[in-house]
C-alpha cells in the first residue's frame, strides 16, 4: 500500500489485525466469523492508514525535538525494559531513538490540533452528572488494618501460628493494635493500615472476615493463602452515588478528553481526504 507516495508493508496491516481481532472478540465473542475477518481487515487498514497519515503530519513541523526529551524518553524505555537496555545493537538503538523521537512529534501535533479545545463549562459537567450518575455508584468499602505472619518455604505453619498466637495475647493485654502491627507484623508500618478498599480487591478470605467485622472490634486469628492475620476495621462506607462535588474533577477530565479526541478525529477525517492511498500491485 501506498499513502502519499509512502510506501507501507502488507505486515504492518496483519499485524494491526491481529490486535483488532483480539479485540473484536472480547467485544463480540458472537459475531460471524466471516464479518468478523471483513471488519477486522477494514479496521485495521484505516487504522494503519492513520498512523501513517499522522507521522506524514507530524514530519512537516520543521522544528527538532530537543535531544533532552528525547534521551529522557529512552531512560524511561531502558528503566522499563531493563532486560534489554544495553544488549541491543546499535542499529536498533537509533530504531528506538528515532521511534520515541516519531511519538514526540506526534504528541506535539496532537497538543497543537486540540490546543484551542476549550475546558467543559459547568452546566456540561452537571448534565453529565445527572444522566451517568447511575454508573458512578461507589460500591461499600472498609478502612482495615492487618497483623500477619506469613507462611512460605522460610517460615512453616506451625511457627506461623505460634508467633500469631503470641500476638494475640499482646493485643489481649492491652496493648493497642496499631503499636503491635508496627513492632511484630511480617508487614509493619502504618498501624498495619490498609486504607479504604472494597470487596473484591483483597483475596476471599481476608473479605469474608473484614467486612462482617464491627467497626473498631479486632477479629480472632484466621488463615488466608498468606499465613495467618488478625484484623482491625477502622472505617466502613455504605455503597453510595458520589455528589457531583465529590466527582467533578473526573467527569470535567472525562469530557475534555472526549472533546479532545473528537478533535483529533475531524482533524484526521480531513487529512484523510486529501490524501493518496493506492494499492500495491
Amino acid at each position: 500500500m501506498h499513502i502519499n507516495g509512502e510506501f507501507v508493508e502488507d505486515e504492518l496491516v496483519r499485524l494491526e489485525a491481529a490486535q483488532v481481532k483480539q479485540h473484536l472478540r472480547e467485544r463480540e465473542p458472537d459475531m460471524d466469523s466471516l464479518a468478523l475477518e471483513l471488519q477486522v481487515r477494514e479496521l485495521a487498514r484505516e487504522r494503519i492508514i492513520e498512523q501513517t497519515l499522522l507521522q506524514q503530519e507530524a514530519r512537516r513541523d520543521p522544528t527538532p525535538i530537543p535531544d533532552e526529551a528525547i534521551e529522557a524518553e529512552v531512560r524511561k524505555y531502558d528503566a522499563q525494559n531493563p532486560q534489554q537496555a544495553g544488549c541491543l545493537l546499535p542499529r536498533d538503538r537509533e530504531t528506538i531513538r528515532a521511534s520515541i523521537e516519531m511519538d514526540l512529534r506526534i504528541e506535539r501535533l496532537i497538543a497543537s490540533v486540540t490546543a484551542k479545545v476549550p475546558k467543559p463549562t459547568s452546566k456540561q459537567v452537571a448534565a453529565l452528572y445527572h444522566h451517568s450518575k447511575q454508573s458512578l455508584v461507589r460500591p461499600e468499602s472498609i478502612r482495615a488494618a492487618h497483623i500477619v505472619k506469613n507462611v512460605d518455604e522460610l517460615t512453616p505453619e506451625i511457627e506461623a501460628r505460634s508467633a500469631i498466637e503470641r500476638i494475640e495475647a499482646l493485643l489481649k493485654q492491652g496493648i493497642p493494635f496499631e503499636q503491635v502491627a508496627d513492632e511484630h507484623s511480617d508487614c509493619p508500618g502504618r498501624g498495619g493500615d490498609l486504607g479504604f478498599f472494597p470487596r473484591g480487591q483483597m483475596v476471599e478470605e481476608f473479605d469474608a472476615i473484614v467486612f462482617d467485622l464491627p467497626v473498631g472490634t479486632i477479629s480472632p486469628i484466621f488463615r488466608t493463602p498468606f499465613g495467618f492475620h488478625i484484623a482491625k476495621v477502622h472505617e466502613r462506607r455504605a455503597q453510595r452515588i458520589p455528589t457531583l462535588a465529590e466527582a467533578r474533577a473526573s467527569l470535567e477530565d472525562a469530557l475534555w478528553e472526549q472533546e479532545k479526541e473528537d478533535a483529533v478525529r475531524i482533524y484526521l477525517q480531513e487529512v484523510r481526504a486529501r490524501a493518496v492511498v493506492r494499492k500495491s500491485k
